[in-house]
């Protein structure tokens, strides 16, 4: 029962960690005025918060274009928010913590299961994909920002960040097979949080497979970033459910 609790709490902090991060470095990069002297850049009073270019619409007038908000215009992608100077200051640090978050989330779940008896071939499954997400999830953000001008090391990253989210959704599909097999017996799983987990898995591994096709068309650069950042939130809305779904759950 404390692994339940202990695995709810982990599910809280690494749903809100992420969420706090990327909204308020998207709020941040939009709070500041553009000034010219002494040196281009946004500033608060006579302090430069961001260079030239670096802040979302630092150049743009909010007051005619309103403030961006990429979940529906896609105005930017992620990482270009994240990686610059003092945004990563924020996002960086706490996006490797919940890295680190997620390996001791899925270990405590192969221990769940393993008390359950359940099949150890399904319950590796989701424990090593879970780890190798919050791995790679550290990987990539202690290299966000971080410019080598060689095509190895960007094909790395770019590899490391695919795996980032092939094993972050393979992780989420497989456990929650593990689950619904085992809400036969125990009555307590069987709740409106686990069904929208359960469907919210297989849309996100849907999802997955239907971008790469937007990618064989031109000019869907901003669908594609629409579809970044509701997805950034929605997996982490896994494990908000999580910690909802299992809150009466006596193992």
């Amino acid at each position: 029962m404390k692994l339940v609790s202990k695995s709810r709490l982990l599910g809280l902090v690494i749903f809100v960690l992420p969420i706090i991060a990327l909204n308020s470095i998207l709020v941040l990069s939009q709070s500041f005025e553009f000034k010219y002297d002494p040196i281009p850049g946004n500033y608060y009073n006579d302090i430069r918060i961001y260079n030239a270019g670096d802040a979302l619409r630092d150049k743009q007038d909010i007051q005619r274009l309103g403030f961006a908000i990429p979940y529906i215009d896609g105005t930017t992608s992620i990482s270009r928010l994240g990686r610059v100077f003092p945004n990563w200051l924020v996002f960086k640090p706490l996006m490797i913590f919940t890295g680190i978050l997620l390996c001791f989330f899925w270990r405590n779940q192969k221990k769940i299961f393993a008390d359950l008896d359940a099949d150890l071939k399904m319950v590796n499954k989701f424990y090593y994909f879970g780890l190798i997400s919050g791995i790679t999830l550290i990987i990539h953000s202690i290299f966000l920002g971080v410019k080598y001008d060689n095509d190895l090391y960007k094909f790395l990253v770019r590899l490391n960040l695919a795996c980032c989210v092939l094993f972050a959704i393979s992780t989420k599909y497989y456990f929650v097979k593990c689950v619904k097999k085992f809400s036969e017996t125990y009555l307590e799983l069987k709740n409106i949080y686990f069904k929208i987990q359960y469907f919210l898995a297989h849309i996100l591994l849907i999802i997955l497979f239907l971008s790469l096709f937007l990618l064989l068309f031109e000019n869907s650069k901003k669908f594609i970033l629409v579809v970044e950042w509701n997805y950034f939130f929605s997996i982490f809305l896994f494990y908000f459910l999580y910690s909802l779904s299992w809150r009466k759950v006596t193992i």
